[in-house]
């Protein structure tokens, strides 16, 4: 069993270091290794980095990680199909770093997971859509690799993930689904505006209480207010904290929930987003 420490002391002139790396190979071919910690604070962990480490089946990632590199989990026992889920993906902690590569059709990420390791779907050549969640923090190399049939990856981040510039190798043909009116966030992203970048903004249900007030559209990202000359809505949640202002079209609102639309002489909207 091994726990990484979080600090590590020079033991000539005393120093203290922050452990943030896990370097390539670092602990390839320990064949006795069991288990591992890896601490919060650790943000990358290198290229083979617990290669052929046989008897490893345990394995803890931080939250704090941007960068896992390809076959960091190779020939390990955490890195075989008794660990995978029903889908065919190989998730550790919120990080998938490994997948079926005989997947087909569409495929969705659960619910939490926040980054995909290099070569995380390297040569799924029959799958065809992939459905990524909200909390998305990073896309690592070869991602996508010789997903040839891939047609659609959608996003609900607002804010672009990080993306490696060769995620979607042999992959060319991608298409990007982002939420509505974020394209452009997505073509100013380093890497993303190489790719065919298209908004999902279909609407997505609402509700409200009786009110005059102007027309309220929930769009994927937010909602699209339809306002007269000079009006300003106020966007509050249902502490009354404001979480924006408007005088017309679209509002990104941070997350689901339900929101009280307000103008000043006017009733009140309640909108369930």
């Amino acid at each position: 069993v091994l726990t990484i420490p979080a600090t590590a002391t020079n033991s000539t002139n005393g120093t203290t270091y922050n452990v943030t790396v896990i370097d390539a190979e670092a602990f390839k071919s320990c064949d006795g290794l069991t288990t591992v910690v890896i601490p919060e604070g650790v943000t990358r962990i290198g290229r083979m980095a617990f290669a052929y480490c046989t008897a490893l089946d345990s394995v803890s990632l931080p939250t704090t990680l941007t960068y896992i590199g390809s076959m960091a989990f190779t020939s390990t026992s955490f890195y075989s199909t008794s660990h995978l889920n029903a889908d065919g993906l190989l998730i550790a902690g919120a990080y998938l770093i490994g997948s079926l590569s005989s997947i087909t059709g569409s495929i969705t990420v659960p619910e939490g997971v926040q980054g995909l390791g290099n070569m995380a779907f390297y040569n799924c050549a029959s799958m065809e859509r992939v459905n990524l969640p909200a909390g998305m923090r990073f896309i690592g190399e070869n991602a996508f690799q010789d997903c040839r049939e891939l047609d659609t990856v959608e996003l609900h981040n607002n804010v672009p993930p990080a993306l490696e510039s060769n995620a979607f190798t042999n992959a060319d043909q991608t298409v990007i689904l982002v939420p509505c009116h974020q394209s452009a966030a997505y073509q100013a992203a380093e890497y993303w505006s190489s790719h065919t970048i298209e908004e999902n903004c279909s609407s997505v249900g609402i509700a409200t209480v009786e009110t005059d007030m102007p027309t309220i559209t929930i769009v994927e990202g937010g909602i699209n207010l339809d306002l007269s000359e000079n009006e300003t809505a106020t966007i509050s949640d249902m502490t009354g904290r404001r979480v924006a202002e408007s005088m017309g079209g679209f509002v990104a609102l941070p997350s689901h929930g339900v929101y009280i639309v307000s103008i000043p002489g006017m009733k009140s909207a309640k909108v369930a987003y």
